[in-house]
């Protein structure tokens, strides 16, 4: 008999510790506060965009945009051993806004990995009309593999102006015809 109350007891206690635990864990989850945002997101026009440069067409450079002239293509640069062969316009940067402040930058989407041993450096710069030159990016190869020079500092480009990005590139003593390298950067916009 004696057992039984003791054992009647310690199912009590725990009976009563559980629905303690019950009755503090549901106070407790009736105490939180809820924070609700609701968004509506609208498709705009960039402001900024490329355009066709002067020198699209010229040696072998072929330019290409998509729809939006938010993705440029160029194909066809060419490299020559030993000598610098520079595009001064194949495609311009145009800020196309009528008001406030645009500020770009250019800036490395992922290095390159083919054929680091035929290329000394493919280089791109942002040239501002009458502001002469506003970055370099470049990319340079230890004949080994590519690094690049980092993402360009902030530069405010003018309502309704458009910036050429130059391209300079030079292959090694030793390239053969028909090395090749796939270089993608990026135009960041504020």
């Amino acid at each position: 008999m004696e057992l039984r109350k003791m054992l009647f007891r310690k199912e009590m206690k725990l009976v009563t510790l559980l629905l303690t635990s019950l009755l503090i864990a549901s106070v407790s989850a009736a105490t939180y506060l809820s924070l609700t945002m609701t968004s509506t997101v609208s498709v705009y026009k960039s402001n900024v965009y490329f355009v066709e440069g002067s020198d699209n067409g010229t040696a072998g450079a072929v330019l290409a945009l998509d729809s939006t002239n938010t993705t440029a293509t160029i194909t066809g640069l060419r490299a020559y051993p030993n000598a610098t062969f520079t595009y001064e316009n194949v495609t311009l940067v145009r800020n196309n806004a009528t008001s406030g402040t645009t500020q770009i930058r250019l800036a490395p989407d992922v290095n390159p990995s083919a054929n680091p041993e035929d290329f000394e450096y493919v280089k791109f710069a942002l040239n501002g009309t009458g502001a002469g030159n506003q970055g370099w990016l470049n990319f340079t190869s230890s004949g080994a593999a590519w690094s690049n020079s980092g993402t360009t500092s902030w530069v405010t480009i003018p309502i309704s102006t458009q910036w050429s990005i130059a391209i300079m590139t030079k292959a090694t003593s030793g390239a053969t015809t028909g090395d090749s390298v796939t270089i993608t950067i990026k135009v960041d916009v504020d």
